[in-house]
């Protein structure tokens, strides 16, 4: 379903809410006029007839006959339908004003309010007596008149209360065109930015509850502009890490093809050879970097043994490790954590990696896991750790932190890597929530890479050490 703009909700809503008070006040006035119509007329049928009867002189008989005063203008005679009767004795119709009938209003002259119906109309009439009960007074109209009075008033102020109604929605139609001005002022802006125009909005017009959201919406921008910011680097920086392997590797076809001896040949080949695996590996490692960069948004994580993990890396390098004359060993624990498992599998690979390629002939690696045991914590709190270590030369203070860096070698070592290895251990680490410390290898010598992750559970009894 198509969903409506911020702008169509709200005059929605209070169009509904405008209506809605309509109806609620049209159906308040109807039942207060349905509900005190009576009492209303009733209050003055009360009130002419004890006026009447307090006008008529106590001390003398009211005998009145002949016809009434006229009027010099007839018509006001026919303005007013309210009647009323002066009975003597209950016998004697004394005064009646015209239009009244001639019978009494009231056949029993009970005093107090009551409806009646005299010659085929219904008459609302109040009667009234004097103390001797001698003189009757009653007061009546039509119930039809006093129906159409109240229907007359009902209707203007139904009329009245529309108005009314309708003059407020306009005025919070305006204000609330008025108060989304801002805001289509700021959609107008982005749409006529350009491709890759990340600057932050101004929020100085916008009202001050959307402050928050434009922040998000800022930190969003500068996000995204630091991303794309890294991968035009990345990009930039990859191009030039490949232009110098796929150099090497046309001089060294070259230098195959144009050799006069077949051993001249092999040295050329051989030094081919080595340039491929260096590109290939830096060619998977570019691979890795993109692979991990996309999946940053939507980790999949599961509980795994990091023990079991490090063993079925660590069997990819041993023929490697025989051929280049170095040892692997083994000191693991079973030790649980979340992780994702293939980028669990690269971090493995390029700590192992980086070790060996910098350990020399003879060397050892030594790959440990385990629980740290900080002092104070319940087991459950325990953290595992996953280090490398070597016995290489090692690399200076100054440049340790540095090495994390994409891209970056360390100054004065013989044997040239990608620079990327690190990074990914550093990028899939932040991933895990885990940090990274480093320190001096085996025996005082070389380098050591330590990860700690947060725990998943805690530390199993059983424990395993190989010698590879």
């Amino acid at each position: 379903m198509k969903s409506k703009s911020l702008y169509a909700r709200m005059i929605l809503m209070l169009g509904a809410t405008i209506v809605l008070g309509w109806i609620v006040a049209f159906a308040v006035l109807f039942a207060y006029l349905a509900h005190n119509k009576a009492s209303i007329w009733d209050d003055k049928l009360k009130v002419i007839a004890t006026r009447i009867l307090l006008t008529i002189p106590a001390d003398k008989d009211m005998v009145v006959t002949g016809p009434g005063l006229q009027l010099r203008d007839p018509a006001l005679a026919e303005s007013e339908q309210l009647v009323f009767q002066v009975w003597i004795d209950r016998k004697r119709l004394s005064v009646r004003t015209p239009g009244a009938p001639e019978s009494p209003l009231r056949p029993g002259f009970e005093d107090g309010i009551t409806t009646t119906v005299i010659e085929g109309r219904r008459w609302r009439v109040y009667s009234v007596s004097d103390s001797k009960g001698r003189i009757y007074v009653q007061v009546g109209n039509l119930h039809s008149v006093v129906d159409a009075e109240m229907q007359r008033q009902a209707l203007t102020g139904l009329v009245l209360s529309t108005i009314l109604l309708l003059i407020v929605g306009a005025l919070m139609w305006l204000v609330v065109r008025s108060s989304l001005k801002p805001v289509v002022a700021l959609e107008a802006a982005m749409r006529s930015r350009r491709r890759f125009d990340l600057t932050p909005l101004s929020s100085a017009a916008l009202p001050r509850e959307l402050h928050p959201l434009v922040a998000s919406f800022n930190r969003l921008l500068e996000q995204l502009s630091e991303s794309i910011e890294g991968e035009r680097r990345f990009i930039g920086d990859a191009a030039h890490e490949l232009r110098t392997p796929l150099a090497a590797l046309q001089a060294q076809a070259q230098i195959a093809l144009r050799a006069n001896t077949a051993a001249d040949k092999d040295v050329a080949l051989t030094k081919l050879l080595r340039v491929a695996q260096s590109s290939s590996r830096l060619s998977e490692q570019l691979l890795d970097l993109a692979r991990l960069n996309a999946s940053a948004n939507a980790p999949q994580h599961m509980r795994a043994d990091l023990s079991d993990l490090i063993l079925h890396v660590t069997r990819d390098f041993d023929t490697h490790a025989l051929q280049q004359e170095r040892s692997i060993l083994l000191d693991i624990h079973k030790c649980t954590i979340h992780c994702n498992i293939d980028e669990m599998g690269i971090l493995l690979r390029n700590l192992i990696d980086n070790a060996l390629r910098y350990t020399p002939k003879g060397g050892r690696v030594r790959i440990s896991c385990g629980h740290e045991l900080p002092a104070g914590r319940e087991e459950a709190h325990h953290k595992v750790y996953l280090e490398v270590a070597d016995d290489g030369p090692g690399v200076p203070l100054s440049e340790r932190k540095a090495i994390f860096e994409r891209f970056h070698r360390a100054a004065g070592t013989s044997t040239r890597g990608s620079g990327i290895g690190l990074s990914l251990v550093a990028g899939i680490a932040q991933l895990h929530h885990a940090t990274i410390e480093t320190g001096d290898g085996l025996e005082g010598r070389g380098f050591a890479i330590r990860v700690v992750f947060p725990a998943a559970a805690a530390p199993p009894p059983s424990t395993s050490s190989q010698n590879l």
